[in-house]
């Protein structure tokens, strides 16, 4: 094979090897490159596996003449345990060898790795390439086949292309890594209790959790135009644009946004942008976090009362005073942010202590509670 030749067929493997860095299903058409263009006649079959060794396990990234019941098999039976996974573990990253420098081929063809797989093709012997590790994963390449034709080409190349595929492996697990995370983040926002949207620098709606959604649609100080979002109040809408192009020093504003019977309280973070594109939906990066929720006004004097007269806790008193206003515990976890196994939780512990068992017996027990009076500990004050 001529020099330009050599120098075509390496850039065209190249060029796959990183357009699998990006589609991972395209690492397949990569090594059926890499054997087309390298290998001698009969080297048909190519395994890019990460494996372990303890406990004995593997994966694949990729394969050429590999079907996928060869590939279930591979893994079930033989990865991290036949005698070149366990031997290749233990060569430098970069590393590119013969199977018979690592492996003497007789006592590999004991091996039932070679007995009950390999030997239906008459692969005894194969070019490995060590490529990468991550923990106690070793990424190895894995080119069986017959003991037939000239393998100095094809040793040259897979040499050659190591550090591009141990880099394009990186980057595709670094964005598999980057795409879990985006997906958890945009699960745990869509879960929580409380209003969250991500902004961008003009405003931009990138993304709303279902309570955030629901909180728009029916506000009067907010408005969706465009993807964009207007704030009836100037003076807020001036502090938050400012905030998301980051003038001034701030990184935070506090905002209320009233409606005909209830204020919403927001606050808002400026976002770093290292971090602004790990935000749930944040196409090109956000600029601000908004998170807030309603807030409704409990009288101070009827939660202390609530305390003293049936010792509960400061929380367990909000959500007592929640229900004898006759409000639900959804109202309660919503407006203060929690879930509503945290209120039921709360709500159990109020039962025990007023030995009532519903809630409307306990917001009849609170209706007939005598409030306005002074609580015991009051009257031991007072007498003393």
């Amino acid at each position: 094979m001529g020099e330009q030749k050599l120098l075509a067929a390496f850039d065209a493997v190249v060029s796959d090897v990183y357009e699998a860095a990006l589609v991972p299903s395209h690492w397949d058409v990569a090594l059926t490159s890499l054997i087309s263009h390298f290998s001698p006649p009969r080297w048909d079959v190519a395994m890019l596996v990460w494996e372990r060794l303890h406990p004995a396990t593997g994966r694949f990234i990729g394969a050429a003449g590999v079907n996928e019941f060869a590939r279930a098999g591979y893994i079930a039976m033989f990865a991290g345990r036949q005698p070149w996974s366990v031997n290749g573990h233990a060569l430098p990253v970069g590393k590119v060898v013969h199977s018979d420098e690592i492996v003497p081929r007789e006592l590999f063809k004991q091996h039932d790795f070679y007995t009950n797989f390999l030997a239906n093709w008459e692969d005894e012997v194969a070019i490995i390439a060590s490529l990468d590790r991550h923990g106690q994963d070793h990424l190895g390449l894995c080119m069986p086949a017959p003991d037939v034709g000239d393998t100095s080409i094809l040793r040259h190349a897979v040499t050659r292309l190591v550090p591009h595929i141990q880099r394009a492996s990186r980057i595709s697990r670094r964005i598999g890594e980057a795409d879990l995370r985006a997906a958890n983040a945009e699960a745990g926002l869509d879960a929580s209790p409380s209003i969250i949207l991500t902004l961008g620098p003009d405003m931009e709606l990138l993304h709303a959790n279902p309570r955030a959604q629901k909180w728009l649609e029916r506000t009067q100080g907010v408005r969706q135009i465009q993807h964009r979002l207007h704030f009836a109040d100037r003076q807020v809408r001036s502090r938050l644009e400012k905030l998301a192009k980051g003038h001034g020093a701030k990184r935070t504003e506090t905002v209320a946004i009233t409606d005909e019977s209830r204020t919403t309280f927001l606050v808002a973070m400026r976002v770093e942008p290292n971090v602004a594109n790990d935000l749930a939906g944040a196409n090109g990066g956000a600029a601000l976090l908004l998170v807030g929720g309603g807030r409704r006004d409990v009288s101070v004097e009827i939660v202390e009362r609530l305390r003293d007269w049936f010792d509960l806790t400061p929380s367990e008193a909000k959500i007592a005073a929640y229900i004898a206003d006759g409000r639900t515990l959804e109202e309660y976890a919503n407006d203060r942010g929690v879930s509503i196994n945290a209120a039921r939780f709360l709500i159990k512990g109020v039962f025990a202590k007023t030995g009532v068992g519903r809630q409307a017996e306990l917001a009849a027990l609170l209706h007939e509670a005598p409030l306005e009076w002074q609580s015991p500990i009051d009257n031991f004050v007072t007498t003393v």
